[in-house]
């Protein structure tokens, strides 16, 4: 073997240690959690899809941020339909989780795009939840202090000029990191109706 072989392959064996290395190293960091949840739906891992999200908690949070956005909209008033939400959540909750468990079942995550009785906004959100018409910008922001992590998503909406914040929140349970919470789906919600009416 010549000097400019053995250069080259020492130089490329390097380069796939810093690789290797740098890929161990953020193995475990939160954002490597999107990666396991999309593999956990690729393997029909439903197991794993629950270790990664608490979607009991996460679901509780988006009805209430909905409930809350739907008020302050509604001037500070809950109207018939937001009203049916928050006593229904127990249901919903539940219908939510046995459809997640089924397109997981599956190898796939469904998500409707019209459902009859659902509010622009509330479609807005599955739309943006199965990724239709959202387009990752990157990630602002990135804390983590012991067991508890954020990460802040920039997200822009197609047709939109605006670059909205998603706040996740994820804590550490072994060595995973679990989502348990996401914020800021107003802002979203607003672009959402923004670039698509009422």
């Amino acid at each position: 073997m010549n000097k400019g072989l053995i250069i080259i392959s020492s130089i490329l064996i390097t380069i796939a240690a810093i690789g290797g290395f740098f890929y161990l190293s953020k193995k475990n960091d939160p954002e490597m959690t999107f990666i396991k949840i999309k593999s956990s739906i690729d393997n029909k891992d439903l197991a794993a899809f629950n270790q990664l999200i608490d979607v009991d908690q996460v679901l509780n949070s988006v009805i209430d941020q909905y409930i809350d956005y739907s008020t302050k909209a509604n001037n500070g008033e809950l109207d018939i339909s937001t009203g049916l939400i928050a006593f229904m959540r127990p249901s919903i909750i539940s219908i939510i989780k046995e459809q997640i468990e089924t397109s997981i079942s599956q190898g796939q995550i469904n998500i409707p795009k019209t459902v009859d009785g659902l509010s622009t906004e509330v479609l807005g959100l599955l739309t943006l939840a199965h990724g239709d018409g959202a387009n990752f910008k990157g990630i602002k922001d990135q804390k983590i202090e012991g067991t508890q992590a954020e990460l802040t998503l920039q997200i822009q909406l197609d047709g939109s000029d605006r670059v909205d914040d998603l706040i996740v929140k994820f804590r550490q349970k072994g060595d995973i990191w679990q989502i348990y919470d996401v914020k800021n789906l107003a802002s979203l919600v607003e672009s959402y109706v923004a670039v698509n009416g009422k």
